[in-house]
């Protein structure tokens, strides 16, 4: 099986994903990114800063980039039946993920798209527009549907997409990687929390947000400021707008630390110094912060608008879904994932992650793309 995945740039989650692929010695995984300096920092407009993720977007897998010009020429060349299988495109909403599709088409290649949507509103009258786009254009234009996670699969559904025609390609991390690189010393763990700034024997909550209104850190400090246990601090890490205001309500509780923005190298020792974790965001179609957590062995307790929490997160077994926006629930919530038992999370945990790993995702790929292709 040859597949070809149309996409802006690596992330990254995603890049250590290709590399998995590029690994298989019967199938070929080749990414064609559409964008320009595709390892260079990206500019964040919601943290309005460039981010630069400090690993290796590039090395280990069959890659190229498309030119500015020619681009139509360009993919000809590459999305012949002899040398594809199946196109993957990231999205439609790009003029270079839609001229792709039409490519592949022309040459007799499978297409599929895949989408991270998600149905919050299910009103007829707001989604009209969508019932119409999915029954004269993708619905002709892509034999496959691809989403992240059962809450896409459910809106591919209500578009009228037949189940046959549906897969699976979420936003998977390297589970391995953090599951290992989170296994710290607890002489590694109290100098990490030395960093942080909270007690030894402090039970600690963690919150890694952009601070702003759509990962909503003001529902997690609210809801914190119910908590009365003096043993409990949170650790809210990440930066945005809303910072100032944010510490300038903390100095009331005492027990809250913002560590300002964490390089993701560091992200599995930031979750190995915590207890639980926390993703309060009001909407977050995947979230993948939450298996990042979950891999590092934390409970976790996410908002019903993430969307990962429906797929990943076991109620009683290693966290918790509370409604979103509703910060009394989600103190109350807190305090029942910090009662689970570590041991037990961490078993649940591997049980789930192992159906969202990268092998698995790769699995899922490629029976899906078997379905379509020629």
């Amino acid at each position: 099986m040859k597949i070809a995945f149309l996409v802006e740039r690596p992330t990254q989650f995603e890049a250590p994903f290709y590399r998995f692929a590029a690994r298989d010695p019967e199938h070929e995984f080749r990414v064609l990114f559409t964008g320009r300096g595709v390892a260079e920092p990206v500019f964040d407009p919601e943290l309005k800063v460039s981010v630069a993720w400090g690993i290796d977007l590039l090395g280990g897998y069959p890659h190229e980039v498309c030119p500015s010009e020619g681009a139509g020429r360009w993919l000809a060349e590459r999305l012949t039946s002899e040398r594809c299988d199946l196109l993957i495109a990231n999205g439609y909403t790009q003029p270079l993920y839609r001229l792709g599709a039409r490519v592949a088409k022309r040459a007799g290649v499978a297409t599929a798209l895949r989408l991270d949507s998600v149905l919050w509103d299910a009103s007829w009258s707001r989604n009209l527009a969508k019932r119409i786009l999915f029954a004269t254009y993708m619905k002709r234009t892509y034999d496959l549907f691809l989403g992240v996670g059962s809450l896409t699969l459910d809106y591919l559904r209500a578009f009228g997409v037949p189940r046959e025609r549906t897969g699976l390609f979420p936003y998977s991390v390297d589970v391995e990687s953090f599951a290992g690189r989170s296994r710290l010393s607890p002489e590694e763990r109290a100098a990490f929390r030395e960093r942080l700034g909270v007690p030894t024997g402090a039970r600690v909550v963690l919150g890694l947000a952009k601070f702003n209104e759509r990962e909503a850190p003001w529902d997690l400090l609210r809801a914190f400021a119910r908590v009365q246990d003096p043993d409990v601090w949170l650790v809210l890490a990440g930066d945005g707008p809303v910072r100032p205001a944010l510490e300038d309500f903390a100095r009331r509780l005492s027990r809250v630390r913002f560590p300002g923005y964490i390089p993701y190298p560091d992200l599995p020792a930031l979750y190995a110094a915590a207890d639980l974790f926390v993703h309060p965001a009001r909407e977050e179609r995947w979230g993948v912060s939450v298996q990042e957590a979950l891999a590092c062995g934390l409970p976790v307790v996410a908002s019903s608008r993430v969307g990962a929490g429906y797929d990943l997160i076991e109620a009683d077994g290693n966290g918790f879904v509370y409604p979103a926006g509703d910060p009394e629930r989600l103190a109350h919530r807190i305090g029942e994932a910090l009662a689970l038992d570590p041991e037990r999370v961490r078993q649940r945990s591997a049980a789930i992650l192992s159906r969202w790993d990268y092998a698995a995702t790769w699995r899922n790929l490629l029976r899906a793309a078997e379905s379509v292709a020629p």
